[in-house]
């Protein structure tokens, strides 16, 4: 392999971690805190910008940011990083009444994180981390099943047409895709934390790319 081709592959490949679909070490659940509060506080930001722009019925900069954080905690803690991080902001959202739609944020925050753990679950060899496309393709499948139990939420609670959600479905989708190539940035910055457990490395792996 030569040098640009190695160039190449190191930025469409992710730095390769372990991963563990249900890990339950003290490490973890702390730091996926962590992520779930940050995540909280970035969220009671972005959903009131939302409000004002659209009601928050369509969560455009929310969409956006959330695969910031919540990706990075499913794809790197599995279902656990992808629970704790998804419950967080909700729990807040309803003690402080941050927007109508509150109440059903616990199920449209986990159809967005559970996705990306069993994706990745699906997905990830054990050589090696995700490619650029991968992880595209579980930002956008993620963030399809996030739009589709948001627009249920805003069919029941705020009683809108189905075809306006439909339209929201078509507006938060390029968002994801935009918050998916950030999330790829900040997942290639987080493995080398270590914060992020590493999968043991083995000969080749690079090759087999």
């Amino acid at each position: 392999m030569t040098r640009a081709q190695q160039t190449k592959t190191r930025w469409t490949v992710l730095p390769n971690w372990k991963f563990q679909i249900l890990p339950r070490d003290t490490r973890t659940i702390i730091t996926c805190v962590f992520l779930g509060l940050t995540m909280a506080v970035i969220l009671q930001i972005t959903e009131r910008i939302d409000l004002a722009l659209t009601g928050g019925s369509i969560p455009i900069v929310s969409a956006i940011v959330v695969c910031a954080i919540w990706v990075p905690s499913a794809a790197f803690y599995g279902l656990t990083g992808a629970l704790i991080t998804a419950w967080i902001n909700p729990i807040i959202s309803n003690l402080t009444a941050s927007q109508p739609m509150a109440p059903f944020l616990f199920l449209t925050n986990a159809a967005h994180t559970v996705p990306v753990a069993l994706l990745v679950w699906a997905l990830k060899p054990r050589d090696r981390g995700l490619k650029l496309w991968q992880v595209v393709v579980i930002g956008q499948i993620a963030g399809l099943c996030d739009a589709m139990m948001f627009g249920i939420g805003n069919r029941v609670i705020l009683h809108l047409p189905w075809d306006f959600i439909t339209v929201q479905i078509l507006i938060v989708q390029p968002c994801y895709l935009v918050g998916s190539f950030i999330t790829y940035g900040i997942m290639r910055r987080l493995v080398n934390t270590g914060l992020v457990p590493k999968e043991r490395a083995t000969a080749g792996s690079l090759d087999a790319v």
